[in-house]
């Protein structure tokens, strides 16, 4: 009975709080969205999937599962989805996969670093640009991208594209300083590749771009002509000599250059949390609220 009376006016200094066109601040710590990382070590996806739900109620983030028939033996895979801003009109996407790798052995890997860190600053955001956009902004958490993109696939058969102004895909955003985008998202997505390197420049970020950009979700959008942006995040140096692998592999493994450090740690044990850093989680959640606020003052 108390919460219903409280209702209207928890709405009301809601709206009085909240400055259209103008992002809140940070909601938790460096330390708190480690924490929140960490929960989703989980020996099931089901135990991912609890730990993506326990975190979208403790942010007071409405959510809906959509299940799809998807890849796993085991049973359905689950997209989860949240949606913030009015209810019509051309949306902003966000994207992260919450699934992990399986081993040979069927065990899961930790699946922080690839990819709870990126699904864990993708909520900081929601909570951040909540009722403060001109445009809906939908955050597409996927399972069974590890699959083959299964999940992202399914929402577009399911969903359509053509309400969709923009795509922000989120995969490895758990240390370094560094940002990393692709290129390789179509010439739709000319538009979106100016205002993250507008950010950069805006923010003096270390920023560095990618001709060939390792395939995420973001490939199911841009496949569909949607505009396109995919980031992640790694130490200058590693963020380097990755780019120039990814850019040529034949010519990187016959000149004898050292595998990429991200390469031997994704789909491995090694995905532990120790190795993601809080000050990451915090920068990448700042980086893609400044990405969301400025593609909807300047989207249509």
């Amino acid at each position: 009975m108390v919460r219903y009376a409280l209702a209207p006016l928890l709405l009301l200094a809601s709206a009085c709080a909240s400055a259209p066109g103008t992002a809140a601040g940070p909601t938790a710590t460096p330390a708190q969205l480690h924490q929140r990382v960490a929960s989703f070590a989980q020996p099931t996806q089901d135990g991912r999937l609890a730990a993506l739900k326990a975190q979208l109620d403790a942010a007071k983030l409405a959510y809906v599962v959509e299940d799809f028939p998807g890849k796993r033996p085991s049973g359905p895979g689950h997209n989860v989805i949240v949606r913030t801003g009015p209810a019509t009109g051309k949306a902003i996407l966000l994207t992260a996969h919450y699934d992990a790798e399986a081993l040979p052995d069927g065990k899961l890997v930790d699946g922080v670093v690839d990819n709870a860190a990126s699904v864990v600053s993708m909520i900081e955001t929601m909570q951040r640009i909540s009722g403060r956009t001109k445009h809906p902004v939908i955050l597409l958490v996927t399972d069974q991208e590890e699959l083959g993109l299964v999940g992202a696939k399914a929402w577009v058969e399911k969903h359509g594209t053509a309400d969709l102004a923009a795509v922000i895909n989120a995969d490895i955003n758990a240390y370094g300083d560094t940002l990393m985008h692709g290129l390789n998202n179509g010439a739709q997505s000319a538009g979106i590749t100016t205002a993250v390197r507008e950010l950069c420049t805006a923010k003096a970020m270390s920023c560095l771009d990618f001709p060939q950009y390792p395939p995420s979700d973001d490939q199911v959008f841009s496949a569909a002509g949607v505009p396109t942006v995919s980031l992640g995040y790694l130490p200058k140096a590693e963020a380097e000599a990755l780019k120039v692998f990814l850019t040529d592999p034949a010519a990187a493994m016959k000149a004898k250059m050292p595998m990429p450090a991200i390469l031997g740690l994704i789909h491995t044990p090694n995905d532990k949390i120790e190795k993601v850093e809080p000050a990451t989680l915090a920068a990448s959640a700042e980086t893609f609220t400044s990405l969301v606020m400025k593609l909807d003052a300047e989207l249509p």
